[in-house]
């Protein structure tokens, strides 16, 4: 029994030593033939092979069940499959998320998107519509293939034909088997995923005059016929028992293969990209309700309270003003009468104010609103009676805010705050809403006055302002205030990525004569035409401020040595000196350019951000004692 045991143990522990000792398996799902899949695979699993380290990397093209027992069984360390088939794999398994994304090549194109094509035999005339293809006997290569079926009943979903039950689909197990069957008359349409046809054509086995795609579709950059929409390419996965540092290295590996090498000629590809975002097959997944979403969610009374709380509570707030509205019109008319006087002494406020006016009633309920907020919302006073007051609103603030105004109406008598409105064109606009209780007699709500003010042009004169304050008014570059915030910053990102830091002052030689003979005029057209010439050579991530006259400072990140900070600079001084014509005139300065290049955590002093722009402007200072029209460089 022992002895069953420990053999038990030995044949289970035998993947996780083979991961161990760096042999791995890569697992590709075979949705073409096998030998297909091989013959293009291959190459890439001999190349992850070579350049990992200590590892040899055997390929196995699999169906999706022999997949999901592979993996059941460790038998498996990489994997390529498609997404919908990796989510369902990452909600059985404690998988993380994917290594890197498949950059497919097809005429000369990188492709990160897959889709589906709808096909018919090109002699049956015009291709029947996406209605007419569900009563169509359907060929598709399985119910699991995202490209050969799934992103196929989505599309069909959204034009409301389901395919759930559909009794025309035939399984063929392959996209190749799919193609065959159809030319072949057995099937009336084809289900396959993207990059087929065209392959097969590549390949000497189809002739594409032979068939049609149904409901065409075109994306820029995309170069495969499609009828659906395109959803990221598959993803390259680590198995979680693989060495983290095998898995670093596999990365590497996959985000170096360049398009010429032989293993990505071979398996049509044109490399590997960071992972994409893969939200897109979720949501199709979860409308078709397909693994991992295929159970539906439980829905309870709890449910529906809480999802139809506002309607509810407008319900319950309207039925409680009628009755409130009844019994004050019984016990006394008297006072009705009175507040009818007052209404239409409100009302001649109420249509001639420049403030958008809303009234509603206890529970929210719009009763009326005014010409005015007519015309700040967009919306006609029809399509907004009856309805809550909380369709304006940009976003659901929830019930704590509703219960935060409604204390402060209590305690202050109103609530003044400003919100994000939503037109009725869809645009959002900042709004400052008033909100004022309307009581009875008897100290009870029976109204609420809403007044609503556009302040747009408010909001905008305060980003104006902030520009202002932050930018430079002629050039429009960082001034002062706003290059030591970006100074910070780059001094702060070079010490997290222990990259150089370079900051390069720069002093105009000769501004001072064209200003004196051509006019302060030219020499402000001069600057702007400098600092547009000076960001064009900068890359987008480094910063240009001007100091003030004549003076600029370029922040330079992410230098690998100062070598390449002084090209930057070099760049700098050359974009100086060429001449410009100006007014009719020939304009040429040059300029004096001190560089400053600092590693923080370097084992030299600390230095900080004055000290690095002092020590950038005295060689500055250098540069023209020796002569101007030239670059000196200091390493810190």
């Amino acid at each position: 029994m022992s002895r069953r045991w420990l053999l038990t143990l030995v044949a289970w522990l035998m993947p996780a030593a083979a991961s161990a000792g760096h042999d791995l398996t890569l697992g590709v799902f075979a949705y073409r033939p096998v030998e297909v899949m091989e013959t293009r695979y291959r190459p890439l699993a001999d190349y992850l092979g070579e350049v990992t380290p200590h590892a040899s990397v055997e390929l196995r093209v699999l169906t999706l069940d022999e997949i999901d027992q592979a993996i059941a069984h460790r038998q498996l360390d990489l994997l390529m499959t498609n997404p919908a088939h990796f989510m369902g794999l990452r909600s059985r398994n404690s998988l993380t998320g994917a290594l890197a994304t498949l950059i497919s090549r097809e005429q000369g194109e990188a492709v990160t998107a897959l889709g589906g094509v709808i096909l018919a035999r090109a002699e049956e005339g015009a291709p029947p519509s996406l209605q007419e293809v569900a009563g169509l006997r359907i060929g598709i290569p399985g119910k699991r293939f995202l490209g050969g079926y799934q992103v196929h009943a989505y599309e069909l979903h959204q034009a409301g034909v389901p395919l759930d039950d559909h009794a025309g689909l035939v399984e063929l197990g392959s996209h190749d088997a799919v193609v065959a069957a159809l030319l072949e008359g057995h099937v009336d349409v084809g289900f396959v995923r993207t990059g087929i046809i065209e392959r097969m054509q590549a390949e000497g086995r189809l002739d594409a005059s032979q068939l049609k795609v149904i409901h065409p579709q075109r994306f820029a950059g995309f170069p495969y016929a499609v009828s659906t929409r395109l959803y990221p390419e598959w993803p390259f996965i680590a198995l979680p028992h693989v060495p983290a540092e095998t898995v670093r290295q596999v990365a590497v590996a996959l985000f170096s293969l360049s398009p010429e090498h032989p293993a990505a000629q071979a398996a049509l590809l044109a490399g590997f990209a960071p992972p994409q975002d893969y939200l897109p097959v979720e949501n199709l997944a979860r409308t078709l309700r397909l693994p991992p979403f295929e159970q539906v969610p439980v829905f309870t009374w709890r449910d529906v309270v809480h999802r139809f709380r506002p309607a509810l509570l407008v319900a319950v707030g309207s039925a409680l003003v009628v009755a409130l509205l009844l019994l004050l019109l019984a016990r006394s008319n008297r006072q009705l009468k009175t507040q009818h006087r007052r209404l239409r002494l409100a009302a001649s406020v109420f249509t001639h104010s420049h403030e958008g006016i809303m009234i509603t009633s206890p529970g929210g309920t719009v009763v009326d609103v005014n010409r005015a907020f007519e015309r700040i919302t967009g919306y006609p006073s029809e399509e907004v009676l009856g309805h809550s007051a909380l369709m304006l609103a940009a976003q659901d603030h929830g019930n704590d805010f509703l219960l935060q105004m409604r204390q402060v109406l209590m305690e202050q008598g109103h609530w003044e705050g400003e919100m994000e409105g939503r037109c009725r064109d869809g645009t959002i606009k900042p709004l400052r809403l008033t909100l004022s209780p309307v009581l009875d007699p008897y100290g009870q709500v029976q109204r609420y006055v809403g007044l609503l003010v556009d302040i747009t042009q408010l909001k905008r004169h305060q980003r104006e302002l902030q520009q202002a304050a932050q930018h430079d008014a002629l050039t429009g570059l960082p001034n002062r205030l706003l290059l030591s915030d970006r100074l910070r910053q780059a001094q702060a990102q070079a010490e997290r990525r222990e990259t150089w830091l370079g900051l390069v002052f720069i002093d105009l030689d000769g501004f001072k004569a064209v200003n004196d003979s051509l006019g302060h005029d030219v020499g402000d057209q001069l600057l702007v035409a400098l600092s547009a010439r000076m960001g064009g050579v900068l890359r987008a991530y480094d910063t240009l401020a001007r100091l003030g006259g004549d003076e600029f400072v370029a922040v330079l990140v992410d230098l690998a040595t100062p070598e390449e900070g002084e090209l930057a600079a070099r760049r700098l001084l050359k974009s100086i000196d060429a001449p410009l014509e100006l007014v009719g005139e020939r304009v040429q300065v040059s300029a004096s350019l001190g560089l400053a290049c600092y590693l923080p955590g370097s084992g030299s002093e600390e230095v900080d951000a004055d000290q690095l722009l002092r020590q950038a402007d005295q060689a500055m200072y250098e540069a023209k004692r020796r002569g101007k029209n030239r670059l000196h460089r200091v390493t810190l």
